[in-house]
């Protein structure tokens, strides 16, 4: 039993390490940048992105909201950002089952 525990610690110990060296490995700045930003859920990465509408998209992806979208200037930026809120916000409400009325 004591080396199925220190086997299953070793792989979860190994597994949070693997984590946080995915986006290490990421060649691209702004790749980097956004999956650190949304694996720390710190919208402080987002300020290294290469243009202002990545950033706001970089921002909206870490918190959604369709306010910050609204700001992005290049409409396909603009579009994927919308949708990643509408997605997540969608996911958030009906995610709870229905409540049964009397």
């Amino acid at each position: 039993m004591r080396k199925i525990c220190i086997c299953f610690f070793l792989w979860l110990s190994f597994g949070a390490f693997a984590q946080t060296q995915d986006c290490e490995s990421i060649s691209d700045n702004d790749d980097k940048a956004m999956c650190s930003a949304l694996q720390q859920k710190a919208t402080r990465f987002c300020d290294t992105m290469s243009t202002p509408d990545k950033k706001l998209l970089c921002m909206a992806k870490v918190q959604p909201n369709s306010y910050t979208c609204e700001n992005i200037k290049a409409s396909g930026i603009r579009s994927e950002c919308l949708l990643h809120v509408k997605k997540v916000q969608s996911a958030a409400i009906y995610t709870n089952p229905p409540s049964k009325k009397p």
